[in-house]
């Protein structure tokens, strides 16, 4: 009778310690393995990257070399580093967790009661830090940094995104008709060279204006072109209408400023705010795919890095709970990059438009956390 009093009163006294001592040791280590890993990663992308352009980094600006690599180096850290940050923390778990296995210590902690449900403090808490810091580094030090290697002309990105040249001629699809232009980027965006093709509702063309420079009139919505030519008519009785040299025209072009202002520009390097107005005006002589999939990819990095970290620690804990065997780290290990490749192809399906942005962003996210609640369910049961 004293012996189960004992009993349930050690179970009335066992209480979760969110940062108790097993919970820093492990996080410390977490975060240690985590930094190792992010830096091997990211010498690697380095290299690869400034290789092929290291010429021309050290020669840009009329600066010195050392403090051209310097720069380029620091300027190129956050948008290759943000894209591995999901798959880099769980590498830290899983390195972390093997240790564990070969030193005794998860027997060690399995012997005193503690089960895996009871043991996630220090993996959530690493999620809770690496969420966030993901989305800081892809969706604001990522293109707060090409702007600045635009400004400093450092790096073949900032040579091909260079704002202050106008375009090459580019072929804009538009629900107006069909749009052959030179963009001088602006802000605001302006039209060199303008042709606008108009057709009807048989698909047969019917205008086409023509004008040195178009400019866009906020008050209005529609371009001023200037100095234009007009065709009108039909193929069997074209009529050629040629204003005054110092006329305009004003016409409703179908397609939206601020995107001229970013064509070109790869989503990754586009604000957050640039993004969201993107997003709401697909149509306007652009697809708006993209632009929704890159939201709801950097609102999904929230979450992506925690739950990556959680099926890291929960597949390591069962695959590999005593001992650790080539065979159970690699499917270990599989699954991670199973997820980390999968991420890559739904942000490309999303892209496209053959999925929903919200899936694209949301799948391997709720994808991880489902295979992690169920191995739980499943080991708590059994035990």
């Amino acid at each position: 009778m004293t012996t189960s009093s004992t009993s349930d009163t050690q179970r009335k006294r066992f209480h979760l310690a969110p940062f108790g001592l097993y919970t820093r040791f492990v996080l410390v280590a977490y975060l240690r393995n985590f930094a190792i890993i992010a830096s091997v990663l990211l010498s690697v992308a380095l290299t690869i990257d400034l290789w092929p352009q290291m010429d021309a980094v050290m020669e840009a600006g009329g600066h010195g070399a050392a403090r051209n690599l310097l720069v380029f180096c620091l300027l190129r850290a956050p948008g290759l580093m943000a894209p591995l940050m999901p798959f880099t923390t769980f590498l830290a778990v899983w390195l972390t967790e093997m240790a564990h296995t070969r030193s005794g210590e998860r027997l060690f902690v399995a012997n005193a009661g503690r089960s895996p449900l009871k043991s996630l403090c220090p993996v959530i808490l690493l999620g809770l830090l690496a969420g966030p810091a993901t989305f800081v580094m892809d969706g604001c030090l990522g293109p707060a940094a090409i702007n600045e290697q635009m400004r400093e002309h450092i790096g073949r990105d900032a040579q091909r995104l260079d704002r202050s040249q106008t375009s090459s001629t580019i072929w804009i699809e538009s629900r107006k008709g069909l749009i052959s232009t030179r963009i001088a980027y602006g802000p605001p965006a302006t039209l060199h060279d303008l042709s606008f093709y108009r057709f009807d509702n048989n698909f047969q063309l019917v205008e086409i204006d023509m004008a040195p420079i178009a400019q866009y009139d906020r008050a209005t919505g529609l371009w001023h072109l200037m100095k234009p030519s007009t065709w009108s008519g039909d193929a069997f009785s074209p009529t050629l209408v040629t204003p005054l040299p110092d006329a305009e025209i004003s016409r409703d072009l179908g397609i939206f400023p601020p995107w001229l202002s970013a064509y070109g520009i790869e989503v990754q390097y586009l604000p957050i705010r640039t993004l969201r107005t993107l997003s709401r005006h697909g149509g306007e002589g652009y697809d708006a795919a993209p632009y929704k999939t890159r939201l709801a990819t950097l609102y999904a990095a929230f979450l992506l890095p925690g739950a990556m970290a959680l099926m890291a620690y929960v597949l390591s804990a069962t695959l590999i709970p005593y001992t650790v065997t080539a065979n159970r780290a690699a499917r270990v290990l599989a699954w991670g990059y199973g997820a980390h490749a999968t991420t890559r192809v739904c942000v490309l399906l999303g892209q496209t438009g053959v999925i929903p942005a919200w899936l694209a962003g949301g799948f391997v996210p709720c994808a991880a956390l489902a295979i992690t609640a169920y191995t739980l369910w499943k080991t708590e049961r059994a035990a």
